[in-house]
């Protein structure tokens, strides 16, 4: 389990927390919330990007504070909302870097390509593919390191209808194979329909955790977007929308 336990710290002039949560094997976990509302920077300290001035984070009961590079390597993934610029790398080689910290294997290496429909990038310089083949390749990098916990920000960036369809079921996937996944999200109705749990920040703070259909609701999410909402039954299920921009009342 991956656990933050009453992390706080500062981001530009935005204070952050104290934020609680628990992500377990299996589990899809997303955070939604505003821009500047703290989800990417949460990202950022259990990636050892940021350090958090008080509280711990707790990957299966040891520190984060305690583990080695290789060690987190082997138990986190992630993979970052602004995508690297590598000079001079083809796909190949950011495959192997993601895959340092394990015996190198080339069919699997290729298979996880695969599994992300970007086999056939192999030997492409990273650089001249589109925004939306290199997030699929990144996400194929990070299938490739296979820790135990995956970390993706606003995965769905950059890709076409067809690629979210197959980034939902990668995801799917993922969580059958006992991943467990953090995800950070814009998207609220693609949010609901993959995760197991929900976390909703604003300013810094947790407005609402738990299962999706305790911590969405239109009262929570009017608090989180400073929106009116309304929802409607589709063939997915439920769907949320605002219906008037502004202080919610």
């Amino acid at each position: 389990m991956l656990e933050l336990r009453n992390i706080s710290f500062k981001r530009g002039n935005l204070d952050i927390g104290p934020i609680n949560f628990s992500l377990h094997s299996g589990e899809i976990l997303t955070i939604c919330g505003k821009n500047g509302s703290g989800k990417t920077s949460t990202l950022l300290a259990l990636n050892r990007e940021i350090k958090p001035e008080s509280g711990e984070i707790v990957i299966n009961d040891k520190s984060l504070k305690t583990l080695k590079a290789q060690e987190i390597s082997r138990y986190t993934g992630y993979v970052q909302q602004e995508l690297p610029e590598p000079l001079g790398l083809n796909v190949r080689d950011i495959m192997e870097i993601n895959g340092f910290t394990r015996k190198y294997d080339y069919n699997d290496l290729y298979n996880s390509m695969k599994t992300c429909g970007v086999e056939n990038f192999m030997d492409r310089d990273y650089s001249t593919l589109s925004g939306g083949e290199k997030r699929m390749v990144m996400i194929a990098a990070v299938v490739y390191q296979n820790p135990e916990y995956i970390m993706l920000d606003e995965p769905s960036s950059f890709l076409d209808i067809d690629k979210i369809n197959l980034l939902i079921k990668i995801l799917k996937d993922l969580k059958s194979r006992g991943k467990g996944i953090l995800l950070v999200l814009h998207d609220i109705n693609l949010a609901y329909n993959i995760s197991d749990s929900i976390i909703l920040m604003k300013d810094g703070k947790i407005v609402s955790k738990g299962s999706r259909n305790v911590a969405v609701n239109i009262k929570n999410l009017e608090t989180t977007y400073d929106a009116k909402f309304d929802s409607y039954m589709s063939p997915e299920g439920i769907r949320f929308f605002p219906v008037e921009f502004g202080a919610s009342h």
